[in-house]
């Protein structure tokens, strides 16, 4: 093995330990996002009862590895937030579990990196450069420390993809079974994200103008057997295609969604360009458009456009997170510029940026967002439920006793170590504590302007990055 590769593989293997050590060091920061219980849950229902019932629109591959750690506990409640907080305190403390359930996403961390650059490689690009522009994007690093499936779906399209582009080279069994493989990856960890994959796909198989249509039939045919191994081990086979049903229903029944200064429940056309100029870092759009200025890259460019045209059509707007995939082209192109000396300030100013983030990448925003980020767009872009860790610790420093919430999440209050809580009336309020989420009261007051102007005419303490907290005198 020559010098070179044995470089590019201790570069590629720092790039993973740097990135996970990042990842894993923001696991106790925060509080359980808003959908980060139901996937331990379901995770929990599948390796530890061999059912699959709960929040069936997602497969059970990446929330087995969130809920493994965990398996081992017996909850007795039968209602959902009971049940799962059960689970959690099975691991001595409930933050305990919160942390160990994320700990399985470091797995897809990692296979993220790695087939982002064996897929750069393909395809004539650096594949150490293309791993790390991916490993230091703000997106990548928040939801890869959750126990969320959208960072092994994005891992899932971006290893799919590089046997695909293998497979199309030259056929032959063992790479059509690595297709199949592939494929099954995709489908059992994120159904949407299969859209994603495909639209790759056809735009490898355009440019290079090969469809080799019987061994795709066999692959297709050998994905479909492991998928359906996967739910057979859940005594439920037919949850594949329900699943599936119910994504397509939950994605054309639209939901309420909020884009500067207005929320709507069928979306709004422009969502995903502008939420994924707000969420990429500057460097990495700047290098991106270089990159898809030459024509090699043609299939990452419309690979790229391709994902962000088909999101335009979504009537649900929750976040970039649903087109995490796109960074994997994205990544890819804007190492493809960095071939000349100008592109290394670019490259500095990524680095220098995604650290300077740490812990808060989930609510970082680049400049364009301005100096009020929340007031662009909410929910899991900004701000998900995760600094109620950080409000409670606030609430024991300043020895709060009793506090009106209007916090966005699922986050049991109780066994976080809340003090006692109670609503918040929106036409009025008595002296008190109250703290509120952004991503609760900047919608709240979209739909209606007079909504707690009581409360927020009020001065607050910013705690984390997304939770305001008042004081009102009496």
């Amino acid at each position: 093995m020559n010098s070179s590769r044995w470089w590019s593989r201790g570069a590629l293997l720092l790039i993973c330990a740097v990135t996970v050590a990042r990842v894993a060091l923001t696991h106790d920061v925060f509080s359980p996002t808003y959908d980060e219980p139901l996937h331990v849950a379901s995770g929990f229902e599948y390796v530890a009862e061999h059912h699959y019932r709960v929040g069936m629109e997602n497969p059970p591959l990446a929330r087995a590895f969130f809920a493994w750690p965990l398996r081992h506990a017996h909850p007795t409640s039968t209602d959902g937030i009971e049940r799962i907080g059960e689970v959690y305190e099975s691991a001595g403390d409930f933050m305990r579990g919160v942390v160990l359930s994320r700990r399985g996403n470091l797995v897809f961390v990692v296979i993220g990196i790695v087939s982002t650059a064996l897929l750069a490689g393909e395809l004539g690009v650096n594949g150490v450069l293309a791993a790390l522009i991916f490993a230091m994007l703000p997106v990548i690093l928040a939801h890869g420390g959750l126990a969320t499936p959208d960072v092994a779906g994005t891992s899932a399209v971006a290893l799919a993809l590089y046997v695909f582009v293998r497979w199309l080279d030259r056929q032959s069994w063992g790479r059509t079974l690595a297709l199949g493989a592939g494929i099954a990856f995709v489908f059992l960890t994120k159904f949407t994200f299969a859209f994603w994959f495909v639209i790759g796909a056809l735009a490898l198989m355009a440019v290079r103008r090969r469809m080799p249509v019987r061994s795709a039939m066999a692959a297709s045919v050998f994905a479909l057997a492991i998928i359906y191994s996967f739910y057979l081990y859940a005594h439920d086979a037919p949850k594949f295609l329900l699943g599936i049903v119910r994504v397509l229903q939950l994605s054309g029944g639209g939901q309420d969604a909020y884009l500067l200064g207005d929320v709507r429940h069928m979306g709004f056309w422009y969502y995903f360009p502008l939420v994924l100029a707000v969420k990429t870092p500057i460097p990495v759009l700047l290098l991106a458009l270089f990159g898809m200025r030459k024509r090699e890259f043609l299939p990452l460019t419309i690979m790229a456009a391709g994902i962000l045209a088909v999101s335009m059509l979504s009537k649900a707007d929750l976040g970039v997170r649903h087109i995490m995939p796109i960074f994997v082209p994205l990544s890819i192109l804007a190492a493809g510029a960095v071939r000349n000396r100008w592109a290394i300030p670019f490259y500095a100013w990524l680095i220098a940026g995604s650290f300077l983030a740490h812990p808060d990448y989930l609510p970082w925003m680049n400049a364009f967002a301005g100096k009020h980020p929340e007031r662009v767009v909410v929910d899991s872009n900004f701000d998900w439920g995760q600094d109620v860790v950080r409000l409670r610790d606030a609430c024991r420093a300043k020895g709060i006793r009793d506090i009106g919430i209007a916090i966005f999440g699922t986050v049991d209050m109780k066994r976080i170590g809340m003090p006692p809580v109670h609503d918040i009336d929106p036409a009025s309020g008595a002296p008190g504590w109250y703290a509120v989420s952004e991503s609760f009261i900047i919608p709240a007051q979209a739909r209606d302007p007079r909504a707690y102007t009581w409360l927020t005419r009020e001065p607050f303490e910013r705690i984390g990055k997304t939770i305001r907290l008042y004081h009102i005198r009496g």
